[in-house]
């Protein structure tokens, strides 16, 4: 019978100690390279380079300055000093983090023998949902430091910028950016608040509360055109779109009797879609507006597949989120993993989906790729790692296979 024996652990310290090793001498330039060798610039990282936003592949070096992009240098003819795999750092266009503490809860109220009942209005749908009777018992403290712990853990798994749909009104977007802070990490949140007052939308305590949320929000975050009233959709659109902030609403998630709504509101980025007809397609694509979808989350929750394809054929611009905490980790390699495995799409087509369209829907021009003159928000794989040693195709590598222990360093 095998096992694992001492040599094995010996092997594998070995293993260990030469990726650290790499990752200190191969991925950054040292203090003397610093002063010596690369040409006055803060950094330099060596290795093959996923640039631009199709990608395309170039072994090379990518000189940083002030945390931006400088120069990408290719290196035709002979290795570059590193053959580690730099790629430019995901963006999770739909996240749910407020309910991190409420990890894995039954997906419905009742079980057959062996399986629970999914029911989404009873895990999600305001104001009765689980996961809102829980966030209304959270004290303030638990929900900062829960959301600290969900950044974080985004944090290594490659996310640049996460778009939060965040409950609680202005006392909830005031904890994340608390949270954000705190996490002190080179992340960026895109919050969509939601009034706590939309219930009663003729009070002025509704339009004092959205006038508030727009002010410190980047746009308001809907959890959908059948759970508000016409007055209170129309105002928070004509609010949201005259202080110049994103509206964005989830739609079409459990079924298509709120899509028709939520197209009308000339959103800025839809959620979801998951039983969205061609004629909605067609209308979204007409109207340039972009979607995020969650497919791990729409398998948990049992309301079926997003039509990704037909998105794709109507020319409509895809994001991908991990939607909420509660529900699956915020880790994009496993959202890129469902989707190449489920749907086939080609591994170029995933990577924009995962980067450069979710930059693009949330208007985060200074990411999104790796080009002179963007951010220099990188992550570097470790091409010699166990799971991505022998792999020939390295996009297809990434993107099917690569995981975030695969990464000795972000930027």
């Amino acid at each position: 019978m095998s096992g694992f024996n001492d040599s094995d652990f010996v092997r594998l310290l070995e293993i260990i100690d030469r990726t650290e090793k790499e990752r200190q001498s191969e991925t950054f330039c040292s203090e003397s390279t610093l002063k010596d060798g690369c040409g006055g610039y803060d950094r330099v990282v060596s290795g093959l380079i996923f640039a631009g936003t199709e990608p395309d592949l170039i072994s090379g070096n990518i000189y940083i300055e002030g945390g931006i992009i400088k120069e990408i240098e290719e290196i035709r003819g002979s290795l570059p000093k590193s053959e580690n795999w730099i790629a430019p750092r995901f963006i999770n266009a739909h996240t749910h983090v407020g309910d991190t503490l409420l990890k894995d809860p039954p997906l419905g109220p009742d079980m057959t023998p062996y399986a629970y009942k999914r029911d989404l209005d009873a895990l999600v749908r305001p104001p009765d949902g689980l996961k809102h009777r829980f966030l209304s018992e959270l004290s303030p403290e638990k929900a900062v430091s829960s959301m600290e712990s969900a950044i974080w853990d985004m944090y290594q798994n490659g996310v640049s910028v996460f778009a939060d749909f965040r409950e609680g009104g202005v006392k909830g977007v005031e904890a994340l950016i608390e949270a954000s802070k705190n996490a002190g990490r080179n992340i960026h949140p895109v919050i969509f608040g939601r009034p706590a007052f939309s219930n009663v939308s003729s009070s002025h305590l509704f339009l004092d509360e959205l006038r508030d949320l727009l002010d410190i929000a980047d746009g308001i975050g809907v959890s959908g055109a059948n759970d508000l009233d016409d007055y209170t959709l129309a105002k928070i659109a004509s609010k949201t779109q005259s202080k110049r902030r994103k509206l964005v609403l989830h739609a079409g998630e459990k079924d298509r009797s709120d899509i028709e709504s939520a197209l009308s509101l000339d959103p800025d980025l839809l959620i979801h879609m998951t039983h969205a007809e061609d004629s909605d397609l067609k209308a979204a694509a007409d109207a340039e507006i972009p979607i995020a979808v969650c497919v791990r989350s729409n398998l948990a929750t049992g309301v079926g597949l997003p039509p990704v394809l037909n998105m794709l054929d109507a020319g409509i611009s895809v994001c991908i989120g991990t939607d909420n905490v509660m529900i699956n980790a915020p880790d994009m390699f496993e959202e890129l993993h469902f989707l190449s495995k489920i749907y086939g799409i080609s591994d170029a087509v995933l990577f924009k989906m995962a980067i450069s369209n979710g930059a693009e829907a949330l208007g985060c021009r200074f990411t999104g790729s790796i080009e002179v003159g963007k951010k220099a928000d990188m992550m570097i794989l470790n091409a010699k790692s166990l799971n991505l040693k022998h792999v020939k195709n390295p996009l297809a590598g990434f993107i099917r296979r690569a995981r975030a222990d695969d990464i000795l360093g972000l930027i």
